[in-house]
């Protein structure tokens, strides 16, 4: 992939989305097929070995982090309203993003447990997402679970069988839709794009409010990030790198389809800010992150 060419297909995504609406807005109904789409490319990436030499305790810990540490950061926004709370709260329950062994390869993780963490925790995300916003918020907001576990479905379970049928039966063609990665940024930047138009509206008029959630994650995100990374240590550096990009990027994309389909576009102004703060930090981290130098 080009240099920065991710980047670049994360930032403009965001301005398009912002400056042009009604445009990105033509393709918010083929959401859910895109990110599809976009998880099917993801999968088709895993290759058997990387799950296989992911080290099972290392892998466990992770998990810990994605699915229990992390969306506790979510609880003080339960002095929010509730639809705000439970934006986060589905932002930060998300599995790590698609992106994580890329990331990881590009700060010099390791790529194996990146691997593995992006492809388990996206099928665990179908019984974890349920079941921690049922906990924590099934009290305060009403959550139709058959209908969250209708969409997690249609973006994970569909794709990824999708994806193990195709490697398996045209490896040939795997190969080809792999070597062409530069194409696949046209879905991100679909993908981002949309999430923005769609929030467009909202976002007109509570600028300020947008700005401080859009904050509130990235910050979240570097903290979030940085307590896995200092418990990753203790398996050596590589390992703790991945600790802190898995647990710390998210697939927003994932928890924004989610939550529009159960509150509709009112509710989505967290979950907006939520995927430009991990488009944000990805692009940082993919300009700066190769110049980092942690302990």
């Amino acid at each position: 992939m080009s240099r920065y060419l991710f980047s670049a297909a994360l930032i403009s995504s965001i301005l398009f989305g912002l400056l042009f609406p009604s445009v990105a807005l033509l393709w918010k109904d083929y959401l859910n097929p895109i990110l599809a789409l976009l998880m099917y490319f993801s999968v088709l990436k895993v290759e058997e070995k990387d799950l296989r030499r992911a080290k099972p305790k290392e892998l466990v810990a992770l998990l810990i982090f994605v699915f229990i540490i992390t969306p506790l950061f979510s609880l003080p926004f339960k002095l929010s309203d509730p639809l705000t709370f439970t934006g986060v709260l589905f932002a930060l329950s998300s599995p790590s993003a698609a992106a994580t062994a890329y990331f990881s390869s590009s700060l010099g993780g390791d790529i194996a447990l990146g691997v593995a963490i992006s492809f388990i925790a996206s099928l665990l995300s179908l019984l974890t997402l349920p079941l921690t916003t049922q906990i924590l918020v099934g009290a305060v907001v009403p959550i139709d679970q058959i209908k969250v576990f209708t969409i997690l479905s249609e973006v994970i379970i569909i794709p990824v069988i999708l994806a193990l049928l195709t490697k398996k039966f045209f490896k040939k063609m795997t190969r080809a839709i792999n070597k062409k990665k530069d194409y696949q940024l046209i879905v991100l930047f679909f993908l981002g794009s949309a999430i923005v138009g769609i929030g467009h509206d909202l976002i007109v008029g509570n600028e300020y409010r947008f700005i401080e959630l859009t904050a509130s994650m990235i910050l979240i995100i570097f903290v979030g990030g940085s307590l896995a990374y200092l418990f990753g240590r203790r398996y050596g550096k590589k390992v703790a790198l991945t600790f802190f990009v898995a647990a710390g990027i998210k697939n927003a994309m994932l928890s924004f389809a989610v939550v529009l389909g159960l509150f509709g576009p009112s509710a989505v102004l967290p979950m907006v800010a939520n995927a430009v703060a991990q488009f944000l930090v990805m692009a940082l981290l993919e300009t700066f992150g190769s110049k980092l130098q942690l302990p």
